[in-house]
């Protein structure tokens, strides 16, 4: 059954599906949304997707019987613009029941930070500043997989695609006149390719921002411990936290007890993560006991114990503010605290550095002349 309104058009059938896709096929700009639901689960579950071609806006059920290929097929069209807003978590959603991802991609929430200076706005207050429109909000926290939906669920679905495609225009169009376009559209396409890059398991320990405090055998146990608890949490489709918490890792890791009993005294590990996980996280401890110190992970440095650090910093720092003025961007765009960071690390070498953003994205050739000045000063 297809239901329609004047506002949009509710798919649940394969037929209505194909009209409208060849007919969105035909526009030069798609604005897309997703709704799912992710409470406890490590993977997010697609309750809803809405699309507006600027002529209809359309509703698609994904737990109908529907083969979206079809749509699936216009997020890699090279000649439609995909619109998103805040697109970290719907890329997820799209990598994971696609196996693709929107290119090219405009994302107003990375526009809107390109032309105020780094601030990031929800939809709700973007709309409200480049409208005038003030959107409700309140079906945000919604069961997206309960039937049937709601009007007000409904009519929210439909205002987060009606309206994103009006707010892409206004911010286009002063991208435009600022000269920057080309920033923004990079920006959105290099999020794209880290998107598309899937996690190192082996480096999950990295994640946890206490690893720098750890020696390399505790280290091992850790990495050994983040490994089992996201190949269980796949396997369970189970969110992280609610197999095991961080510091539970952690406090084993450190504690590096030899049996249970020991495990269920150490303070501030819950009870029930070693009812149900005890055996499994202890496999992990002595796994990593019985590997050669030269094999365990090398202790995590920190940047800011780098001698010359907040020297280092302040002159990279200056230098990208120089170029950010030069080609009209914000700074909050060009270079944040974490690139510049990351910057340092690499060029110092250090244990676990990353390639850093100045060099695998769009950021490259502006700060390359600034970036070489600055090796030469402080990576010798």
């Amino acid at each position: 059954m297809t239901s329609n309104s004047a506002d949009y058009l509710y798919i649940r059938e394969q037929s209505q599906l194909d009209d409208y896709c060849k007919q969105a096929a035909q526009a030069e700009v798609l604005a897309l949304d997703t709704e799912f639901v992710r409470t406890r689960t490590l993977f997010s579950k697609l309750g809803l997707i809405q699309v507006f071609d600027g002529k209809q806006v359309a509703l698609i059920d994904p737990l109908c019987e529907l083969d979206l290929e079809p749509f699936w097929q216009l997020l890699t069209a090279p000649n439609i613009v995909k619109v998103l807003h805040s697109c970290h978590e719907d890329l997820e959603v799209f990598k994971k029941y696609a196996q693709r991802l929107p290119e090219p991609l405009f994302d107003t929430q990375i526009a809107g930070q390109f032309l105020f200076q780094g601030k990031v706005l929800g939809f709700g207050a973007m709309v409200a500043q480049e409208l005038g429109i003030e959107l409700d909000k309140g079906e945000a926290r919604t069961n997206w997989l309960k039937r049937p939906l709601t009007d007000n669920q409904l009519t929210y679905a439909v205002n987060d695609v009606k309206y994103l495609l009006p707010v892409y225009h206004s911010l286009n169009d002063k991208l435009a006149e600022r000269g920057i376009q080309q920033y923004n559209l990079a920006e959105a396409a290099f999020k794209v390719a880290q998107k598309r890059k899937d996690k190192s398991i082996d480096q999950l320990f990295l994640d946890f921002g206490t690893a720098w405090q750890l020696k390399p055998r505790e280290l091992a146990i850790l990495q050994e411990l983040a490994k089992w608890r996201w190949d269980l949490a796949c396997k369970k489709d189970l969110a992280l936290g609610f197999v095991a918490k961080d510091p539970t890792l952690v406090a084993i890791a450190q504690r590096r007890p030899s049996e249970l009993a020991s495990m269920q005294n150490i303070p501030g590990v819950n009870p029930q993560e070693i009812k149900r996980y005890g055996k499994a996280m202890l496999q992990c401890v002595l796994n990593a006991k019985q590997m050669k110190i030269e094999d365990c992970p090398v202790k995590v440095p920190r940047v800011t114990d780098f001698r010359d650090y907040k020297q280092s910093y302040k002159a990279l720092r200056q230098a990208a503010t120089l170029v950010a003025k030069e080609h009209n961007l914000p700074i909050e765009m060009l270079a944040t605290k974490k690139q510049l960071n990351q910057w340092i690390k690499w060029s110092l070498q250090m244990a676990y550095a990353d390639q850093p953003d100045f060099i695998c994205s769009w950021r490259k050739e502006l700060m390359q002349e600034a970036l070489e000045q600055w090796q030469q000063k402080y990576s010798n």
